[in-house]
């Protein structure tokens, strides 16, 4: 069966008028954005589970979360450049059999290496996010275009928190081994949705792969996302952590040099600099950046004995349970942005969510030690993030050329891979260097200092998106 016609011409994706394309299309792509959104976290109730089975320490189990972000990162604007020169469809499904691959291998690893070799290749779905819009991007317009990217930015967000549930009631009542397992298996789903709902996009035109730009990208983040993952653990003034930074501002410095002279550059960096998109894109940041704050500091807080004066004595299930609810409205939040876009304006949505964002980390760090306080300003935060990267992406959409959207997606995920990156040390560093007892132990300051901190970032993020154009 023939989806051509349901392609929506460039006078279509200009009119108001709702093209909804194929049926089951956005379904499809949801459910494979739901498959690598989920490992992002389910591994984090395992964590030490992992240090216990391979006996390693924290510092090394973390590589079995840092491996799948850095391959993510320099994966998202590769594959997404490669979908838009032959065809998002067919790079997605090869992104999926991939993600397939990686999940079997890390179901059957039995050592260490193994598993993070399969999770690098899990890691390469991360292009999943840019490639499912790029695809939804082409096929639909107007009204029920704004609507699916909603879905998919919602569905990331539920994706993420719900696999916090989900990863701690596997571990308890099964074993690690199908945490991968489980991933693959949503991964099959994926791949067998997508030949069926997904049609294929003509391919762009036909170039030369930018080698120089794939080399320099890929050096350039990998050393930027190791120094701020490591840089809590090395010291953020050691030899290795510097070295780290000035090699990621040289690669990035030439990479920005040779993609302008470049006919057929891995990322034009001529439409990455245009101040509206430059500036969505540094919202990214500060979506990417803030819920992570809460990530790593409010399991530590619910799980912390009542004895110590403000902990709940959680479990992992627990504890995933109490955040649920968060990433439900992350969910919500995608979905209610569109609604919002078309009856205020991008800059206006924008500026909300980061607002709705700032008074849920506010609440949270006024009444720290209150449960009820917890879960209800936690929706908030996930509610604003929700809000937030759905017109984050719906601009990003809007504003890139249509050859080269999920290139331009791809950078601005690795941009939310940064802010996440930054988030996990910084929350690390805060909870263990202030307020602390002299043992070192978190206090109930040190925690009210992290969603301080988290209140007065949704502050900054906010006076910056009063930067945005004013469109709809």
């Amino acid at each position: 069966m023939s989806h051509t016609a349901q392609t929506p011409t460039p006078a279509q994706a200009d009119s108001p008028t709702a093209v909804r394309g194929p049926r089951g299309l956005v379904f499809a792509l949801a459910i494979g954005v739901l498959s690598f959104s989920m490992m992002q976290t389910l591994l984090v109730p395992a964590i030490p589970t992992f240090m216990s089975e391979f006996g390693i320490d924290a510092s090394l189990a973390g590589w079995i979360l840092t491996s799948y972000l850095l391959c993510g990162a320099v994966a998202a604007p590769i594959l997404g450049s490669l979908g838009d020169r032959y065809g998002h469809r067919r790079i997605l499904l090869a992104t999926l059999g991939t993600f397939v691959l990686g999940g079997v291998l890390a179901a059957l690893a039995p050592s260490l290496p193994v598993l993070l070799a399969g999770r690098v290749l899990q890691g390469a779905s991360t292009a999943t996010f840019p490639l499912a819009l790029a695809i939804v991007r082409r096929h639909t317009a107007g009204a029920a275009q704004r609507s699916a990217t909603g879905w998919l930015s919602g569905t990331m967000g539920l994706g993420a928190g719900a696999a916090l549930v989900v990863g701690g009631v596997i571990v308890e009542s099964l074993s690690w081994h199908w945490l991968f397992a489980t991933g693959a298996a949503m991964g099959i789903v994926s791949i067998a949705l997508t030949a069926l709902f997904v049609p294929a996009s003509q391919r762009g035109k036909t170039a030369r792969t930018d080698w120089p730009g794939t080399a320099l990208l890929t050096v350039g983040l990998l050393a930027l996302l190791l120094a701020i993952s490591q840089g809590g653990s090395w010291g953020w003034g050691s030899p290795a952590v510097l070295g780290l930074a000035a090699l990621a501002v040289a690669a990035f410095t030439a990479l920005v040099l040779i993609e302008r002279r470049t006919a057929s550059p891995l990322i034009d960096v001529r439409t990455l600099a245009r101040p509206a998109l430059a500036i969505t894109n540094g919202l990214t940041l500060f979506l990417g950046f803030i819920p992570y704050l809460f990530y790593v500091g409010l399991p530590v807080l619910l799980q912390a004995s009542p004895s110590a004066g403000f902990g709940q004595g959680f479990t992992v299930t627990q504890t995933g349970i109490a955040l649920l609810p968060g990433a439900i409205l992350v969910f919500l939040g995608g979905r209610f942005a569109p609604w919002l876009i078309g009856r205020t304006s991008s800059k206006l949505t924008a500026l909300i969510a980061l607002l709705v964002m700032g008074v849920g980390s506010l609440g949270i760090a006024l009444a720290p030690q209150s449960l009820p306080v917890i879960v209800a300003f936690f929706a908030l935060v996930g509610l604003g993030n929700g809000i937030g990267f759905a017109v984050v992406s719906d601009l990003v959409a809007s504003l890139a050329p249509r050859a080269e959207i999920a290139a331009a997606l791809g950078v601005n995920g690795v941009l939310r891979t940064v802010g996440s990156a930054l988030g996990a040390p910084i929350s690390t560093s805060v909870l263990t260097g202030i307020a602390v007892t002299a043992a070192g132990a978190s206090t109930l300051g040190s925690f009210t200092a992290l969603f301080v901190i988290g209140a007065v970032v949704s502050g900054a993020g906010a006076l910056f998106a009063l930067a945005l154009p004013a469109q709809r």
